[in-house]
């Protein structure tokens, strides 16, 4: 039995992992330039996360993970978010990977775990136009470049979205899984926030892909997934296009409340001109304590959907596409809050506060830049939700059939 399932076995939790995050923030802290001027999450860094086995909270158990509930690895993420926004968003997102990986064909997930249960996996969703998988046999073709590849440059495999185009109607879309050597990875991550997450894209040539590495969206967004005759925990019911926004969700509010303990911490002590403590101005008062209830509301939030959707998942239901749409809702939410709260800070910080390097600027900036994830986008996700709550006609389908509008009209145009 291997120490990580001895350690499941004695009984370990989210909160105990929670507290693993918690000892790596001077490391942490510590190399937060570094990142930055290299633009990746330092190899020293994942290596303490490996060691520390945060990246297991929701892998399956049998290849050696905790197989905690869904939010078990957002809430470390959280934690790690707060000394470091982009090694809270890489662990986050592979922490994932992990999870939904459980869903996979059982043979995929032999080749990814048995010999090596440390391994990196990291994804993507969007891709260039042209981007294809073509069966050749019982294998597929792949061919393209897909977006944004968060934290790939540490990662072993790569599960990249990709249609496969059908004789009539719209592509099917799948998850392929590539191994490290035949994609290449194209460096154009240059952001002012997130500046370390090193997401990058990922270009297939010709990769001839074996069909146990290829599984349907439609799968993995269904309780019956090919992973279900390995792992038949609740926890792998959860539709994964679905809820996975929280995985982003939760690294943004940790930035957030990275950026009001540092603002709180530098604002303690300080003056003004004329030599009164700014800490005593009613204004600046205010601006934290609207900035803390903001990031109360949405910790609040996130809480209260990972214990409905578990529940539901739990209790052997499925989440109703109202339900679907107010979780995606709420994920958009979280991040609004938390931008609006960073705001709202780095606003009073003066022009000290704005200069490069600063903590706070980089805090804010990094919850600016994880709030622009699309899965966090209000406009799409708060108009959704209010449309459905008129007119309630929406399937559980729907977001997988507009990525599949969207991939036609991709493949049309190449």
């Amino acid at each position: 039995m291997s120490v990580a399932v001895a350690e499941k076995n004695s009984g370990i939790t989210s909160a105990d992992l929670v507290k693993r995050a918690a000892a790596l923030a001077p490391k942490l802290r510590a190399r937060i330039e570094q990142g930055a001027k290299d633009r990746k999450v330092p190899a020293e860094t994942i290596a303490d996360l490996v060691d520390s086995r945060v990246f297991r909270a929701c892998m399956p158990a049998r290849f050696g993970g905790y197989e905690l509930p869904f939010g078990a690895h957002t809430d470390v993420a959280i934690e790690l978010a707060r000394h470091c926004g982009s090694t809270g968003w890489v662990a986050g997102i592979i922490s994932s990977h992990n999870w939904w990986l459980g869903k996979y064909h059982p043979d995929a997930q032999h080749e990814v775990w048995d010999d090596h249960a440390d391994a990196l996996v990291g994804a993507a969703f969007a891709s260039k136009p042209g981007t294809k998988a073509t069966k050749d046999g019982s294998d597929f073709i792949v061919n393209g470049e897909w977006l944004y590849c968060s934290g790939v440059d540490n990662c072993d495999w790569a599960s990249l979205m990709t249609p496969v185009p059908q004789p009539s109607g719209p592509p099917d879309l799948v998850m392929v899984l590539l191994k490290k050597g035949e994609y290449k990875i194209k460096d154009v991550w240059n952001s002012p926030g997130m500046r370390a997450t090193g997401s990058n894209n990922v270009i297939a040539e010709n990769v001839r892909v074996p069909a146990h590495r290829v599984t349907r969206m439609a799968e993995l967004n269904s309780p019956a997934s090919p992973g279900q005759t390995l792992n038949t925990g609740w926890t792998f019911k959860l539709p994964m296009l679905d809820v996975f926004g929280y995985s982003v969700a939760g690294p943004t509010l940790g930035c957030g409340r990275a950026t009001y303990d540092i603002f709180v911490a530098s604002m303690t002590g300080r003056t003004a001109l004329d030599a009164s403590k700014v800490t005593d101005h009613a204004t600046l008062q205010l601006r934290v304590g609207e900035a803390a209830a903001e990031l109360d509301a949405a910790e609040a939030l996130y809480k209260a959907d990972i214990a409905f959707m578990n529940g539901v998942a739990k209790a052997g239901g499925t989440l109703s596409a109202l339900d679907i749409a107010r979780i995606k809702r709420n994920c958009s939410y979280v991040a609004t809050l938390s931008k609006r709260a960073a705001t709202r800070l780095v606003e009073a910080t003066g022009a000290g506060g704005l200069m490069e390097g600063s903590p706070v600027y980089r805090a804010f900036s990094d919850t600016l830049a994880a709030a622009a994830h699309r899965a966090l986008n209000w406009d799409i996700n708060g108009t959704t939700f209010g449309r459905l709550t008129f007119s309630g006609g929406e399937s559980v389908e729907a977001e997988l059939q507009r990525r599949q509008a969207a991939a036609a009209a991709a493949l049309k145009s190449s």
